[in-house]
């Protein structure tokens, strides 16, 4: 069928916001999602997704920016009307019905076999570089269904916003008009950050910088070899709701929780996938034997004092370490959950101040060297998979389904998480009318020997469901 140049449609205004040590610039890679509708799905026409989309671009310039750094060698991200980074849209048909897709389990794998999905390309966005911020795929399915691919960039679209302007673009689909722009769309405003001259010493042990390598060698370098024959998997899990709370009963009635102490729901999710995937890759000989690294993404704003809803989701990975015994032996499971919780308290607002100031500093001095795209040069030193380390980012509070674009919500989403140990948590489908979930969704990707020891797992399976591959 067709597809739609956005560029000139977006807004005619130029907008520009600094980087104040955002470490989610450091994430340059393009998130995928599919939405499924089940038929009929007359209120999604392609000139009235076209129309609704023009309006929902209107009000959210900066997610269609470019980076700039400016003489004082601060950083910003900016929109220009004169050089812009338009969306793309198209759509297209499918002989696959709706049906077919649900007899599977709205496998990624599948999806992506008919055509539904579109190609992944680099995460780089710079005045060099012109690949879209935002490309959608509309396809009208054989029996009437819809199957609506979005992919962003996390630049600008972290998993919030991306899923927050879906829901915005949704409503000015179904609402026949402008609508005002959410607040987890809105550009807050941000102190200005001069650049220093401290050599690049002195940062959190979370982070790591290089700017002797390029990012496609630090991305190599921080990338283990995985043999062909082998190769990584991915599948998605259902953790229930239910069982959540008896894995937070089990902390809370063992014993190792001291006077004040407690542990969230949260904490608790991810001691127990942590435990499980890197038992499931110590027995598969895929690591040795050994501590490992235990991570979860903590978003900065709230102790830092920022607006707690925004463009720009700070985070850092709240790590701690666990021994060998602690992630073989099932029994030390609450120990674990408690270790975990316990590693949140260092990182408040002076230390994440520091990790700030450190990443500011840094930005600015390696743009003062002739440094091209100083972000692209950092990385989370946990996220490296030579290393032993396994985390988790819990995004159970994301409007995943929240895209009701006339014809209901979303009867399931499919993503897809390319990090090996690094494991993203989604809601599950809704219940009923409301967004309230009876399971998380876990995604997980592992190197195949290793999926194959989690799938085999008593504890794993115990508690979770093999949703789709």
């Amino acid at each position: 069928m067709a597809k739609i140049d956005m560029g000139e449609l977006l807004p005619k205004e130029p907008v520009s916001r600094r980087i104040t040590g955002d470490t989610q610039f450091m994430f340059q890679f393009y998130k995928p999602c599919i939405h499924y509708y089940p038929p009929p799905s007359s209120s999604m026409s392609t000139e009235k997704l076209r129309l609704s989309l023009v309006t929902a671009l209107q009000g959210c310039p900066l997610l269609f920016g470019r980076f700039k750094i400016h003489p004082d060698l601060t950083i910003s991200l900016d929109y220009d009307p004169l050089n812009p980074n338009p969306p793309t849209l198209e759509f297209a048909r499918a002989s696959v019905t709706y049906s077919q897709l649900r007899s599977q389990s709205f496998s990624y794998a599948v999806a992506k076999q008919r055509g539904l999905d579109m190609a992944i390309p680099d995460g780089t966005i710079t005045r060099g570089f012109d690949l879209p911020m935002l490309m959608v795929k509309v396809t009208y399915l054989g029996d009437g269904g819809v199957a609506l691919f979005s992919m962003t960039n996390h630049v600008a679209f972290d998993g919030n916003a991306m899923f927050s302007f879906i829901a915005h673009w949704a409503r000015c689909n179904r609402l026949l008009g402008s609508v005002d722009v959410p607040a987890d769309l809105e550009s807050y405003a941000t102190s200005m950050v001069t650049c220093g001259n401290k050599p690049l010493v002195g940062g959190p042990v979370e982070i790591s910088v290089d700017a002797t390598r390029t990012p496609k060698e630090i991305a190599v370098g921080n990338s283990k070899a995985v043999g062909s024959a082998e190769g990584v998997h991915a599948c998605v899990f259902a953790l229930p709701v239910a069982h959540i709370k008896k894995l937070k009963t089990v902390v809370e009635e063992s014993g190792v929780l001291g006077e004040g102490e407690w542990v969230s729901s949260n904490n608790v999710v991810a001691a127990f996938i942590a435990q499980c995937v890197a038992r499931a890759n110590m027995e598969a000989q895929v690591y040795e034997s050994g501590e490992w690294t235990v991570f979860q993404a903590l978003d900065m704003r709230r102790p830092l004092g920022l607006p707690a809803r925004g463009l720009g989701s700070p985070l850092i990975l709240a790590e701690c370490r666990a021994s060998a015994s602690e992630i073989m032996d099932s029994n030390q499971f609450s120990l674990l959950a408690r270790r975990v919780r316990g590693s949140v308290d260092k990182y408040r607002g002076e230390y994440l101040q520091g990790a700030m100031d450190w990443m500011n500093e840094s930005y600015g001095l390696l743009a003062k060297e002739g440094v091209l795209e100083p972000w692209r040069h950092f990385w989370f030193t946990a996220l490296n998979t030579n290393e032993r380390a396994v985390g988790v980012s819990c995004m159970n509070r994301i409007p995943v389904y929240d895209a009701d674009f006339g014809a209901g919500r979303p009867t399931m989403a499919r993503s897809f998480n390319p990090r090996p140990n690094y494991i993203i948590v989604f809601p599950g489908p809704p219940v009923g009318g409301s967004l309230e979930y009876e399971a998380l969704h876990l995604y997980v990707t592992l190197e195949r020997p290793a999926m194959e020891a989690l799938r085999a797992d008593k504890q794993w399976s115990g508690m979770c469901s093999l949703v789709s591959e």
